[in-house]
């Protein structure tokens, strides 16, 4: 088979790698249908951390076929169709008793950094009972991709964490995925959402699909208005967790998701007579089963969130247009 394998910075190769085959008996095999990229894929090659050893085949998000189960697996069967989630779980630790499944001690955010991931066409996923989702017929590929992690992201860490009758206005800093995935559950709660970023295309699609207001952060004109909740979804040191607590209004809730090398500052001294609460966190992959029921419902549609779609001959093409500044996600089709 093929798998795109990251071999050292700045290098990585779409070439013939081994099968993946049964190793333990909680283990399934997945044939991929299609897979998409995130920063985290994407960092490594940058040689911005060293998450990824080399020689490990990339990738965390995916959808495809059950090919083959372990002896222990009952729950699943050859020819299930599934998603399978970024984060794999052994749902027995005292972690997963918790539904901290990010956290689990015998599995975690393993795929594409310390085993071979999802962007081949087949992976091994352990645990697979718990760490994979059967998915309708009715959800697309592209559709599917997205309960992976960027849906997950924003549901768990904005949508289940705020009491939404206390909020009126909503700011979102940042203009990627992460941040148009939130903007699409929060079309349901009818607040005034106002967008910071400053990639004017993606601006748009935020202003197509609900944001009220679109703020250029190019042009550094944030205005005075103070915000309910603010949710930062950059990272990277680019001073937007600066920027969240001074648009955080009085009683407010700043939730960070952004992915930070260095130290911030926190600016107490300021904030303190402003009883703000700060959240932070990664997802779990625990309400994948109600974010399918919301797409089923036709509450959303994660097609949005796909800026391209590319074949099995152009993973590499794919894979460099990560550097395009106007795409959210590509996906490669199988």
């Amino acid at each position: 088979m093929k798998g795109l394998v990251f071999k050292d910075k700045g290098l990585i190769d779409w070439s013939e790698v081994p099968t993946p085959k049964i190793i333990n008996d909680e283990d399934i095999i997945v044939k991929i249908e299609g897979f998409t990229f995130s920063h985290a894929d994407y960092r490594p090659y940058l040689g911005m951390d060293d998450t990824v050893a080399k020689n490990t085949i990339m990738g965390h998000e995916g959808v495809g076929i059950v090919s083959a189960i372990g002896k222990k697996v009952t729950t699943l069967k050859v020819g299930d169709r599934v998603v399978i989630s970024c984060i794999t779980h052994c749902n027995q630790c005292k972690f997963c008793q918790q539904g901290l499944y990010a956290n689990c001690l015998n599995a975690g955010f393993i795929l594409g950094t310390k085993i071979n991931g999802t962007h081949a066409e087949y992976v091994r996923v352990p645990y697979g009972e718990t760490s994979v989702y059967k998915l309708p017929s009715e959800i697309s590929t592209e559709q599917g991709l997205m309960l992976s992690d960027v849906l997950l992201t924003a549901y768990e860490n904005v949508i289940l964490k705020v009491d939404f009758n206390k909020i009126n206005n909503v700011a979102l800093i940042g203009d990627g995925p992460i941040a148009l995935a939130i903007l699409l559950f929060l079309n349901s709660y009818h607040k005034k959402v106002t967008v910071f970023g400053h990639h004017r295309a993606k601006l748009e699609v935020f202003k197509a699909n609900g944001a009220e207001q679109i703020i250029n952060s190019k042009d550094n004109e944030f205005g005075d208005e103070q915000y309910d909740l603010v949710v930062e979804c950059v990272g990277n040191d680019r001073d937007t967790f600066t920027l969240a607590q001074q648009l955080v209004g009085f009683n407010g809730t700043i939730i960070s998701i952004g992915v930070f090398k260095k130290p911030v500052i926190f600016n107490l001294n300021e904030l303190w007579h402003k009883n703000i609460t700060i959240k932070t966190g990664i997802l779990n992959n625990a309400a994948t089963l109600e974010v399918i029921a919301e797409i089923l419902a036709k509450k959303l549609d994660p097609k949005v969130l796909v800026s391209q779609v590319y074949n099995k001959d152009e993973v590499m093409e794919a894979f460099n247009q990560f550097e395009n500044k106007d795409y959210f996600k590509i996906v490669v089709k199988l």
